[in-house]
This record gives C-alpha cells, structure tokens and sequence, in this order.
C-alpha cells in the first residue's frame, strides 16, 4: 500500500516529530510512505535521512490565522477547488492508495482524496475554539470527507459530534529515544545555565506565551514558594509564538517584578539537556494542550509531570502516580503542588520512574504503529469496496 502522508509546514514540532517516527517504523514490506509538505525545510531533510520519499505540493490549502483575519481568504477561497484537482491527480499519478492528512488544518487534501477515489483518514491533533460558529460546518466536513477520523486524546474527540468514524490514538513514544538522563548530563546542564547544584530547578518547554502556554502562573508560584521560603529557579525553554514576540520580554519583566529566579533560555534544536536540569517539569496552560508531546518527552525521562487538568495532559498525567494535575490559571494549587514536590525527592523519584514505566506500557511507539497499520488496512479494504 501506498500511503500519502499529507502535513501542513516543513517545520520541526511535535506533529511533524510524529510522522518520522511513524514512518520508521511502519512495516515497509506491506506499506510504502510517502510525505507530501507545502515546503521545503527541516523536516524533508529528516525525512529524506529516513529514506522517506517527500512531494512538494505549494498549493497546498491550510487554515492559518493571517488567512482566515484577512483579505487573503479570498484567493484561497477560489483556488480550493482547483487545489484538490491538481492534488487528486498527483495521488492518480503516484499510484496513492491511501491518503493520511496529518492535522486538522489541512482543508484540501480530503477533497482530493474523495476526487480520486480513495479513502482518508484525517488525524486531529488541534483544538477548534477560535473557529467559533464555523466548527458546527468544519466539524461535518471532516467527517464527511473521512473513512476514519483519528483524534490524539479524548477532549479532542470531544469536540466532535457523535460519529462511528471516530476513534482515540494517543502518540506513542519509543523509550529507546529517550535514554535516562546520567548525573553527568544534570552537572553539565546546570552548568550551562549558572544553575548552582543544590538549587531546586522546575522547569518548562513551549512557546512562550501569556495565558495559552501559561508561563505567567509558574512565575507567581514561584512568587508564593518563595514567600514559604521555598525557592525554586524556573528554567523556561522556548521562543515566541508567531503574533506575540512581545511575550517574551514581558514575561521577563514579570519574573523581574516578582523577584524570582527565571532562566530563559531561547528555542532548543534539542531540550534533553534543559530537561537534565530539572527536578519537576510543568505544563502550566491555561487553555486545553490537545496531548502535549514535550509532557511525553518529560515523562519518557524520567521526571515528575505538574500539568493543568484540562485537555489532553489529563489523560497522560496518572494523577498522583506519575504527577500531579491542578485547575489552570491557579497560581496557589500549582504552588502547592510543587511545594509537595520540593518536600518529598522519594515521592519526585517514585513518581518519575512510574512515568516512564508508564510511556512503555501505555504509549508506546509501537503499539500505536500497529494500530495505525490495521487502520491503513481496514480503510483500504473499505475503499475498494466502495469502488
């Protein structure tokens, strides 16, 4: 089987994180990935290392924000149509039997799918909230345009109007990715960042953004820590998001006012070492993450999750098992979390162990491959039927 892997930038994320993996491990003597981006950028180039063959498709149509806020709807508006004919005879062309659209803002590439005959799973990984009034309509194009429809976690699914078509795959993690972090690696880290060896580190990784990512909330913990004499230094990894460059200066300027120990240190190519740093790591979002893979990439190394109860991280985090949840925008119960946290290193290296036991036996790479696999099965076997 030929499977048309559809995704909406070149970019490095963890979307685009998920298709490699995918594709080194799909089993190659019954399925034959191809991937086909907007662009070119990084993640042709891991594909191509991979062996991954990749299609450059420039008209491609994906929702973003500057179209959907601007004049610009207009053009993409008219050349949607024209966009699924050209896709839907590269998919003739190419021999495709199955087309995999990669996220939900991908609008064109279902169309093409149901031009040329073939069937389409749609893989939903985002929250629709801003789509307002507009996701009622959305919501039944993508069930419409769709043999099957995959959503990450189940808040996400949620989402959707009741519908057999829909069904929960979380991300799996292969473990072998992530070894444990060595004590060497935590010295060479907390060097890097002037962080001394006792100092109690809670750390980050995300864009930096007031309210969506939340960073604000972790600072005035730290604020209210710091008042019950706990100190704790905030290791915050990331840039700004697109639209909001400003953030980061103003965050900056918040955990000046606040007098407490912030290191920012700038996007990552690779946050491992950031991670060596840590003794607990947070996900402090105050809106729902859809199933945050840098919780994962926490969790598979062994550290303790302090994540906000909305979204997806509430079905990664076992509540007081391998972390703690707290309600979002609540600086007090984050505070107290981590206040546990910081009292108790058994409880912080119980609960790291358990999530990393908890990657291997719950979301493993593996066990999501196969699933996928059997979808890719079960769907072509639908679309033949349907021919």
């Amino acid at each position: 089987m030929r499977i048309l892997i559809v995704h909406n930038s070149a970019d490095i994320y963890g979307a685009s994180r998920s298709i490699v993996r995918l594709c080194g491990r799909l089993d190659r003597g019954h399925f034959e990935p191809l991937v086909l981006l907007p662009e070119c950028g990084p993640l042709q180039d891991m594909l191509t290392t991979a062996g991954v063959r990749t299609l450059i498709f420039t008209d491609l149509r994906v929702i973003t924000r500057p179209v959907l806020k601007s004049w610009r709807l207009i053009p993409w508006l008219i050349g949607f149509v024209p966009s699924a004919l050209r896709m839907a005879a590269l998919l003739r062309r190419e021999r495709i039997d199955l087309v995999h659209t990669n996220t939900g803002v991908i609008c064109s590439s279902s169309l093409a799918a149901k031009l040329a005959g073939r069937p389409h799973i749609w893989h939903i990984r985002d929250w629709f909230q801003e789509f307002g009034p507009l996701w009622g309509p959305y919501s039944r194009y993508i069930l419409a345009l769709s043999t099957r429809v995959l959503c990450v976690s189940r808040p996400i699914a949620g989402q959707f109007p009741p519908s057999d078509k829909i069904e929960v795959l979380n991300n799996g993690f292969d473990l072998a990715e992530f070894p444990p972090l060595m004590p060497e690696e935590r010295s060479e880290a907390r060097t890097k960042w002037n962080i001394t060896p006792d100092a109690f580190v809670v750390g980050a990784v995300g864009r930096i953004k007031f309210v969506r990512k939340g960073q604000e909330f972790l600072l005035q913990a730290a604020a209210l820590l710091k008042d019950q004499g706990i100190p704790i230094t905030c290791l915050l990894v990331g840039g700004a998001s697109p639209g909001s460059e400003d953030h980061i200066d103003r965050m900056k300027a918040l955990a000046d006012e606040l007098q407490v120990e912030a290191i920012f240190t700038g996007e990552l190519p690779d946050p491992r070492l950031a991670y060596a740093a840590m003794d607990i790591f947070v996900l402090p979002s105050a809106q729902p993450e859809p199933f945050g893979g840098v919780v994962m990439e926490a969790m598979a190394l062994g550290l303790p999750v302090v994540g906000t109860a909305i979204g997806g991280t509430s079905e990664q985090v076992a509540e007081g098992e391998t972390g703690l949840l707290v309600p979002p925008a609540d600086p007090k119960a984050l505070a107290g979390a981590l206040a546990r946290l910081a009292n108790s290193e058994k409880e912080r290296h119980a609960m790291g162990d358990a999530a990393r036991e908890r990657i291997r036996t719950i979301f493993s790479l593996d066990a999501m491959v196969e699933r996928i696999q059997d979808i890719y099965l079960k769907c072509h076997v639908v679309g033949r039927k349907r021919a």
